[in-house]
């Protein structure tokens, strides 16, 4: 047992739908999230794209890394409807799985999103949609070292204008989707506040 379903059971009514997720920041209440609608945003990404190697297959190089990199561009500008940029793609290695795991992580951006609330509400509602499109999109290209992709993502909204800093939980929210290797998925948690640094 985590111990997360009983600090729930105090709360009187009924749990909101991602309780038990835990996330790095302050959850978001979902009033509150109503107040950002409308007000434009910054769209940028730290992606970790785990990629299952097939049995007999040579490690990935920098060529295909990049590859990688493209087609997680290109599916999640797809889904979000923004021309996603990826300013850089590094790998390393994971232990855990007998070394037949790589991941690469993707750093991207997004430019603006005219309406910042409506995006962070498709982002938590369609998050495992979006999860398994990227991951389509990687599968698809018949790549012969690769068995399959697993993809997370944490999506960062920096909220700007006139409006902004009258928002409840601050201008700038995160909402993570899709899976890590070995850790439960995180689609449908919460969208949160950064701890500010």
């Amino acid at each position: 047992g985590l111990g997360a379903s009983s600090r729930a059971t105090g709360s009187g009514g009924g749990l909101a739908p991602w309780e038990g997720f835990k996330v790095p920041g302050e959850a978001v209440k979902e009033g509150d999230l109503e107040r950002y609608k409308g007000v434009p945003a910054i769209v940028s990404g730290h992606a970790e794209v785990t990629l299952h190697l097939a049995a007999d297959a040579a490690a990935p190089g920098e060529e295909e890394r990049l590859k990688i990199g493209q087609l997680f561009g290109r599916a999640m500008g797809h889904k979000l409807k923004l021309s996603v940029n990826v300013a850089d793609v590094e790998s390393f290695q994971l232990d855990a799985a007998g070394g037949r795991d790589k991941t690469v992580v993707i750093l991207w951006t997004a430019g603006s999103a005219d309406d910042g609330g409506a995006l962070q509400e498709t982002l938590q509602q369609k998050a495992s949609e979006i999860q398994s499109s990227v991951e389509e999109a990687i599968e698809e290209e018949h790549l012969g070292w690769l068995d399959k992709a697993t993809v997370w993502s944490k999506v960062s909204l920096s909220y700007y204008g006139p409006a902004a800093s009258k928002l409840p939980a601050g201008q700038k929210l995160s909402q993570d989707l899709g899976q890590k290797p070995g850790k439960p998925s995180e689609n449908g948690s919460p969208v949160y506040a950064p701890p500010s640094s």
